[in-house]
């Protein structure tokens, strides 16, 4: 049989909001829903065909999704399915001083029939519209216009009234009615009666007079009257309690009866026999014939719980829906997802509770709609913004999207939906229903221009009607393409050529319909089922990619999307190369570096060199250039950024890279013993030097033959003696060190037998025995064979000790022959902040964020909710910098997405801490330094800010850093400096000894506290076995703690017998650490200076 669809209208609720719910006022979130008398007929018949079976239904497919005439600044508000299958619309003049009526009929297919408004001379807000039994409609809302136009009676009152006015089919006005007190009356819901009258139902804060005949009972109350056919009035009835009050929904029950719903903020008071006056709360009532009170229910949970729709059920009772933001508890048997849940409770006639059911993700959802479905089940809709998670099953598609729940007859969940248009578009749900053909009809608005996802349609305004149509859940009946998309390429002149897809249906021959997304360069094949060929026009289309969605629809079929894509190439625009400069590298050590440069679209990029030296390569597509020169000097080459489409399109820059010799690198080598020498490879050593200790040196004859080696002459000469020491000044960082060996001795003279254990000894570097027991003849396997030993150590302060000493007495002395040193790597410098905040706009635009343990960062059109994030790090410690890298914790709060922030760097340091706030936020000069790239996963993102660091250490040796978003909307958390841990850093790299100001991470020292030539804190002695004296140097004050650091960066707390300070000569114990041999870093922390002592422990 050909089921009418529900004549019950939904209203739109406004945007998601992230912003708390107003818990003063009732004044959102509380609409309309309202039923026809031959919808909750067919239910009725539909009732007896119930079946179990229906949990076992699969989602339903989209048949088609709509756009519905577009009318600049007229958003829809209303939406209402008709009898003839079409929809009846209601739309809202923003801003909405000069507001009217209008309305607007669409019919099955997406045609407007008519649209007419109506209007007073003041403003006229509509909110409700139902269909009435003779075909026509009654509209009603409020206004507070006089007698004229198209009103006829003057208003009640200087605020607003409830105004009605009943149309005809076609639109026609029939007449019109005003109703009202002394203050704001509000029409919310609408029911025509069995006798042909209406119950008009509404918000009224209005004392007795006007037409209204009782007072208010608190803030605002329920207020609805019943009237006759033509509008008449026959009573009217206030309920409500001492708070505020606001009505969603009336009908009139199957006993004849009037039953009202909506939210409630007031306790026991007035008409209201229970509830929590501080919370909102679910308040059902219901009336007598003559309008007296029979009965109230509240239902609620322990928090928010905002009432939105409400439908009669086939077995007389109600199913209610809402927002919950309230825990398990009161009436509410489960916990919430999110912030804001759907919350759906189902009543009997009497009003009492049968079962409820909370749905939602870990977002925000807001109710739009319930419906009754005519299989005894309820079709729940709304709009999400939650990702995949709670009982939402499908990740969400645009910021918001459109969210149905099917339940079951018992509350349980048979499937849900979500449905979406492209990556940040907006689609707000005003109301689910069911269709004439078993199906669902999702009417809502969809901001956004671009088309994706399940929206077809591109937008030409900010926010239209969307509707879109779902097949039922038995049908299974679908087309296909044999392909999900299609990609054409215009290179200039040249496109490429057409292309096919299979059209398919998986049952029957239904006849097909095919549309695009509004997109004049794509021809659409004839509808049909088969091979369909597309072609392409890029004429006149600017360099750029463009795509279409194609959707083939069939009546009664789940349909089929194809994506369209056309790239139109740039081939007159040439590529811009960005700048490299001129490069240094030492020889024979590796140059690489990264080329990059800027296409324009569709263009492929080509790297090349001409007149680079041999052995020179760069990656063709990913400019990685890499080169290992071998000999000293300086050359010219160029690089080349081309076009692969149209090499004549090319950009270019010429480079010199100066190579440095060995010498000139930052590198030592040493002849120990002897004189200067170059090796067979062009290494030099230089004559023996930074000795100390014993001086004495051996040496062998000239025509001695030293094995395993061409460069004799380094190992026949060598420093000898008890105990000797080289103290080699090195960059900071870590060296390489290679020490050469052979035995010139044992073994080689008569009467000196080559025994391994003639001649051992110790090496130690840095305090660290890196050669132990060391045997010469023992590792090069026979006298006069040369060997080589190499190790890694870290040097701090700018000098390389190395010791060698014997192991016994009876033991010969240790021998060297040449040392090698070479750099690796620098050992960065980490400080953190002296001072960071991060500001918020609006009404928190003076107040400061300094303390807080977090740094906020979001882009938001919401003042409040906006955040950008301030960091002040002091320079004062360096004299160089030649590298610098900005480090902070965090992640995306929100989201699993990534989103990118802008790291911008401020000349302007005039800021505190404590002082800075939105309104006094630096500003001035500044940099764009990079890109924080935030996920999800908690963790420390960087960018390099080398240059803006040097400048800043030139310009006053403080840095500013601000961190802010362009756009993305998701709430950004890193950690602050007043954080336990992850803090922000700022990691350098410079050529200077690392100084006991900057050292090991140490905090800032404020110039407030800097004592310039203040004594420094001594140990003795050093190296340390158990135990040292420290005595305190007097930059410090009081409050002064302990700390030891091993290589690894490993923390040692030292405890103290008494509080230090500045003067205090302490004893220190480090017996009970179980310390390994090597170097430590004691940190010396006061209030005023942090300062780091290099203590080397031996056994």
């Amino acid at each position: 049989m050909y089921l009418h669809l529900s004549t019950s209208c939904f209203a739109h609720t406004g945007l998601i909001s992230r912003q708390q719910p107003d818990l003063q006022m009732i004044k959102s979130t509380v609409y309309r829903l309202r039923r026809s008398g031959f919808w909750n007929l067919c239910l009725m018949i539909s009732g007896v065909l119930l079946f179990a079976a229906s949990s076992l239904m699969a989602q339903p497919g989209i048949e088609w999704d709509k756009a519905y005439e577009p009318v600049p600044g007229l958003q829809p508000k209303i939406v209402c399915p008709t009898d003839d299958g079409g929809i009846i619309v209601g739309r809202a003049l923003y801003p909405s001083d000069d507001a009217n009526y209008i309305v607007v009929k669409y019919n099955v297919n997406g045609n407007k029939e008519w649209d007419k408004t109506f209007s007073g001379n003041k403003r006229d807000n509509l909110n409700t519209i139902i269909q009435t039994t003779d075909g026509g409609y009654l509209l009603g809302g409020s206004s507070n216009s006089d007698s004229g136009q198209d009103k006829t009676d003057n208003a009640f009152a200087s605020s607003v009234d409830y105004w009605i006015v009943k149309i005809s089919a076609n639109g026609s006005k029939e007449w019109d009615k005003t109703y009202g007190g002394s203050r704001a009356d509000n029409v919310r819901s609408l029911k025509q009666t069995k006798d042909g009258g209406y119950l008009v139902g509404g918000i009224s804060l209005s004392s007795r007079d006007g037409v209204k005949s009782e007072s208010s009972r608190g803030a605002h109350d329920f207020w609805v009257i019943k009237t006759t056919s033509d509008g008449t009035k026959e009573w009217d009835k206030t309920i409500g309690g001492n708070m505020a009050d606001s009505l969603v929904y009336v009908d009139q029950t199957a006993s004849g009866n009037y039953i009202l719903g909506g939210t409630s903020l007031s306790g026991i008071s007035g008409d209201k026999t229970d509830g929590d006056a501080i919370n909102h709360e679910f308040w059902v009532v219901q009336l007598a014939p003559n309008g007296s009170k029979l009965w109230d229910k509240t239902f609620n949970g322990y928090n928010y719980d905002n009432m939105k729709s409400m439908d009669r059920t086939s077995d007389g009772g109600y199913i209610i829906a809402g927002e919950s933001a309230s825990p398990i508890g009161g009436d509410k048997t489960e916990n919430g997802f999110g912030y804001l849940d759907y919350w759906v409770i189902k009543i009997n006639a009497d009003g009492d509770k049968q079962w409820d059911k909370t749905l939602g993700g870990t977002g925000r959802e807001l109710l739009a709609s319930v419906k009754q479905t005519p299989d005894g089940g309820y079709i729940v809709g709304g709009s999400s913004s939650s990702d995949k998670s709670g009982n939402k099953t499908e990740a969400r598609k645009g910021s918001t999207d459109y969210w149905i729940v099917k339940l079951n007859s018992d509350g349980s969940i048979a499937w849900d939906k979500t449905i979406g248009g492209a990556r940040d578009t907006n689609n707000q749900l005003i109301g689910a229903f069911p269709a004439w053909d078993g199906g669902y009809l999702l009417c809502g608005t969809s901001a956004g221009i671009v088309p994706g996802n399940d929206r077809t349609v591109a937008m030409t305004h900010s926010t239209e009607l969307w509707v879109v149509k779902l097949v039922s859940e038995s049908n299974t009946n679908a087309l296909a393409f044999s392909s999900g998309s299609l990609k054409f390429i215009s290179n200039g002149n040249s496109t490429t050529q057409t292309q096919s897809v299979t059209l398919s249906a998986n049952t029957g021959t239904p006849a097909v319909t095919l549309s695009n997304s509004k997109v004049s360069w794509l021809t659409l094949p004839a509808p049909a089922r088969g091979s369909l060929s597309f072609t392409v026009n890029p004429e006149g289309l600017s360099p750029e990619k463009y795509t279409s969605l194609v959707a083939a629809t069939a009546s009664g079929y789940a349909r089929a999307l194809l994506k369209v894509n056309l790239h139109v190439n740039d081939v007159t625009t040439p590529p811009v190369l960005h700048s490299i400069g001129d490069k240094e590298v030492t020889a024979p050590d590796t140059l690489t570096f990264t080329a990059k440069a800027t296409t324009a679209n569709g263009q492929t990029k080509r790297f090349s060199l001409i007149g680079a030296p041999e052995g020179a390569t760069i990656g063709e597509s990913s400019g990685v250039f890499s080169w290992a020169p071998l000999v000293a000097g300086t050359y010219q080459f160029v690089v080349r950024i081309s076009v692969a489409q149209v090499p004549e399109l090319y950009d270019e820059e010429t480079i010199s890279v100066r190579v440095l010799n060995p010498a000139a690198a930052t590198s030592v080598r040493i002849n120990a013993g002897g004189g200067a020498y170059a090796t067979s490879d062009g290494r030099i050593f230089e004559a023996d030097n930074y000795y100390s200790g014993i001086d004495r040196t051996s040496t062998i004859g000239a025509d001695v033959d030293i094995l395993s080696t061409t460069d004799d002459e380094l190992y026949r000469s060598g420093r000898s003696s008890d105990y000797f020491n080289y103290n080699i000044p090195v960059k900071n960082g870590i060296v390489k060190v290679t020490l050469h060996f052979a035995e010139t001795y044992w073994g080689v003279y008569p009467g000196r037998p080559g025994d391994k254990d003639r001649r051992r000894f110790n090496v130690s570097a840095e305090g660290v025995v890196k050669l132990d027991n060391y045997s010469i003849i023992g590792h090069a396997g026979q006298p006069l064979n040369a060997v080589q030993e190499t190790f890694e150590v870290v040097v701090i302060d700018g000098v390389l000790n190395l010791a060698f000493r014997s192991t016994a007495e009876m033991r010969d002395k240790p021998r060297v022959s040449a040392i090698e040193v070479e750099f690796v790597n620098s050992i960065p410098t980490i400080i953190t902040p002296v001072a960071d905040s991060y500001v918020s706009y609006g009404v928190n635009a003076n107040t400061n964020y300094g303390k807080e343990p977090t740094l906020d960062v979001k882009a938001t059109s919401v003042p409040e909710l906006r955040r950008v994030s301030f960091l002040k790090f002091s320079l004062a410690g360096f004299s160089d910098i030649t590298n610098a890298k900005f480090r902070i914790y965090g992640y995306n709060y929100q989201a699993d997405t990534r989103v990118n922030l802008n790291l911008i760097g401020l000349d302007n340091d005039n800021w505190t801490e404590t002082g800075i706030t939105a309104n006094n936020a630096p500003s001035g000069v500044s940099t764009a330094l990079g890109t924080l790239s935030v996920t999800r996963k908690p963790e420390y993102f960087e960018v390099s800010i080398t240059d803006f660091a040097k400048a800043q250490l030139a310009r006053d040796k403080t840095l500013t850093l601000r961190i802010d978003q362009t756009f993305g909307g998701k709430r950004i958390i890193f950690n602050s400096r007043e954080n336990a841990v992850f803090r922000p850093e700022l990691v350098i790299n410079t050529s200077e000894p690392v100084n006991s100001v900057t050292r090991l991470a140490a905090e800032e020292m404020t110039n407030e506290t800097a004592k310039t030539g203040a004594e420094s804190s001594v140990i003795y002695p050093n190296p340390v076995r158990t135990q040292f004296t420290l005595n305190i140097g007097n930059q410090h004050q009081e409050g002064v703690s302990l700390q030891l650091f091993n290589e690894a960066g490993r923390a040692y707390n030292i405890k103290t017998t008494e509080l230090l300070h500045a003067g205090t000569k302490a004893e220190i114990s480090i017996a009970d650490l179980s310390l390994n041999e090597g170097i430590y870093l004691l940190k010396v922390q006061s209030v005023s200076k942090s300062e780091v002592l290099k203590v080397v422990v031996v056994k």
